[in-house]
């Protein structure tokens, strides 16, 4: 999917008031006429969308969906896999 680089939300993802999900997945969060969306994925039917009336709105109603798909993820799930592995590992854990 691509989005219009003018709609793109520039996030500054070293901020401490994110939560460690967003700041190590970095999901692209952008705004449109019905809102702000913040995607991780190739698009919305295959990745993981939440959308919300603002910034912090879209990406909450994102953990909450990321969320719901790690915990019905089956094997065959091959973003959900990376999700898992990508939070599973600790910045220590590579040096």
């Amino acid at each position: 999917m691509e989005i219009p680089e003018n709609r793109v939300i520039k996030i500054n993802y070293e901020n401490d008031d994110l939560s460690r999900p967003v700041k190590d997945l970095r999901p692209v969060v952008w705004v449109d006429e019905q809102g702000y969306s913040c995607l991780l994925g190739p698009d919305p039917q295959e990745g993981i969308i939440g959308t919300g009336s603002s910034v912090a709105a879209a990406l909450a109603d994102w953990e909450q969906q990321l969320k719901e798909r790690v915990r019905a993820a089956g094997a065959s799930d091959e973003l959900a896999q990376y999700v898992i592995d990508t939070l599973r590992i600790s910045k220590d854990d590579v040096w």
